[in-house]
């Protein structure tokens, strides 16, 4: 077998149709085998995915008995994938549809290129098609991750495979050969910028991450940003910093960390989430322990050719971040900052 799908569900039963309908349409399974993670759905998901079994031999289900995230989720579809042998997984959302052609242009990088560990396609806006959701994830050296180049017209990416600064995980190939030396995902994430972490990893362990527009999945993307969600990111933010970056990444980094963490508070309280932002503080400290021993393997995994630091951006460019402060005083200063570093100071 060459290529285990992984699919994590939650709440997820009015997506199913639409997803499973356009797989048998569109993919060709003589070689692959498809698991779905339920994350203890009470909506008649696993009800609608035993049902989906019964007519998919290739089709298996892991029914879990609490919400393990999607981090934990998809290690549960990447450890089955491991038993059994497969070279390649492709992590897929449960609100994607995926269209013709996809899958071949994905395994034709992974094949060629030993040294691609991650690749995802084009994916478009299910509810705009000629609107992309993202063509390969930013990542800001204060740790913002953010879906590169959202509501561009798909034409106005040039073809062609392209080295990303972390591909989505919402449509993933991964290398499971990579996945060896860089680990799986880290759980205390549960949800939000793992799939960053994951190839902050890939990419300190020498491999690179890409975009394949040969190959394009739609995807039902919904902008329900939340006070839970945006501290959950934040958060996380601030544990993958504190795991993956190095060093002196940190301490070159330290006066616009101190400044974007009081913009954040600022943007916590106007937004009403302060509460939920002040609570993460105590979450971090909680789990410092084990995030700092988590750096040590981190950083004696970081190969001397990793190249981690030249995809990073100092602008943050998203819609409803498109306040003047932000797009003619933050990104211009934080742009030219990190140049300074990078470039001059040589800071990885």
């Amino acid at each position: 077998m060459k290529l285990a799908i992984i699919i994590v569900t939650y709440q997820g039963e009015s997506f199913l149709a639409g997803l499973f309908t356009t797989l048998k349409q569109h993919t060709d399974l003589t070689d692959v085998e498809i698991v779905v993670v339920d994350n203890a759905s009470t909506d008649g998901t696993l009800v609608a995915l035993h049902r989906l079994a019964q007519s998919w031999p290739n089709l298996h289900v892991l029914a879990q008995t609490r919400n393990t995230g999607f981090a934990e989720g998809n290690n549960i579809g990447l450890r089955w994938a491991r038993e059994r042998g497969f070279p390649y997984a492709f992590l897929l959302n449960h609100d994607t549809e995926v269209t013709p052609n996809w899958l071949p242009p994905l395994l034709r990088v992974m094949e060629t290129r030993p040294e691609v560990g991650a690749a995802q396609p084009l994916l478009l806006l299910h509810s705009d098609p000629g609107l992309l959701n993202t063509a390969g994830n930013k990542l800001h050296f204060c740790g913002f991750g953010f879906c590169g180049d959202y509501r561009r017209p798909v034409n106005s990416i040039p073809p062609g495979v392209h080295s990303v600064a972390f591909a989505s995980g919402a449509a993933l190939m991964l290398r499971m050969e990579a996945l060896a030396r860089s680990g799986d995902f880290d759980e205390k994430l549960f949800m939000y910028h793992e799939d960053c972490d994951l190839q902050i990893r890939l990419r300190q362990a020498g491999y690179d991450c890409v975009l394949v527009t040969e190959s394009s999945i739609f995807h039902k993307y919904r902008e329900n940003f939340n006070g839970r969600k945006y501290a959950l990111l934040d958060r996380n933010r601030w544990l993958v910093l504190l795991k993956d970056w190095p060093l002196l990444r940190l301490l070159a980094a330290s006066p616009a960390l101190l400044g974007t963490e009081l913009a954040v508070l600022v943007f916590a309280t106007k937004q009403g989430w302060l509460k939920e932002k002040l609570h993460t503080y105590g979450e971090i400290i909680r789990v410092l322990p084990t995030v700092l021993r988590d750096r040590r393997a981190v950083q004696k995994l970081r190969a001397k050719n990793a190249n981690d630091g030249e995809h990073l951006t100092g602008a943050m460019v998203f819609p409803g971040l498109d306040h003047w402060i932000i797009t003619s005083v933050a990104n211009p200063a934080l742009s030219a900052y990190w140049r300074f570093m990078h470039k001059v100071l040589r800071v990885p």
